[in-house]
């Protein structure tokens, strides 16, 4: 009875990962896609905060200023460029993969971006959150 239960679990084991986000349908694979924005989209909010709060809860600092523009701005242009690479796929129905697919990189690439601007020193103390990686 232990041997099989060892053998069922080394094969389990064995066996290739199946990519949740490769589902056979539409909206499964829509589903998983919108999950990974989700995380993305939670990362960014996390890592935003971290930024503003460094810069102090001075709502005049110049710094804290433009973070807070330069998100709007942000996300005025990841509206637009999604809305855009889905209107070029509006006769498919990956329209909406791609559109989310769109926003997770661009919203991945923001958190990048936060990070390395103003979530780290100039010297070797560590930065205030790790260098994140892009969702999946």
């Amino acid at each position: 009875m232990i041997l099989s239960l060892l053998v069922g679990a080394a094969v389990a084991s064995a066996a290739p990962k199946i990519d949740p986000c490769k589902g056979s349908t539409t909206p499964e694979v829509n589903a998983c896609l919108a999950g990974s924005l989700d995380r993305s989209k939670a990362r960014l909010e996390k890592y935003l905060q971290a930024a503003l709060h460094r810069y102090g809860e001075d709502t005049e600092s110049a710094v804290r200023l433009g973070i807070q523009a330069s998100q709007n701005a942000f996300e005025a242009y990841r509206s637009i460029e999604c809305a855009t690479v889905s209107e070029n796929w509006k006769t498919g129905t990956i329209r909406g993969a791609m559109n989310i697919s769109c926003e997770t990189a661009l919203t991945d690439e923001r958190t990048h971006d936060i990070w390395a601007n103003w979530l780290q020193y100039m010297d070797r103390t560590p930065p205030i959150l790790p260098e994140p990686r892009p969702t999946k």
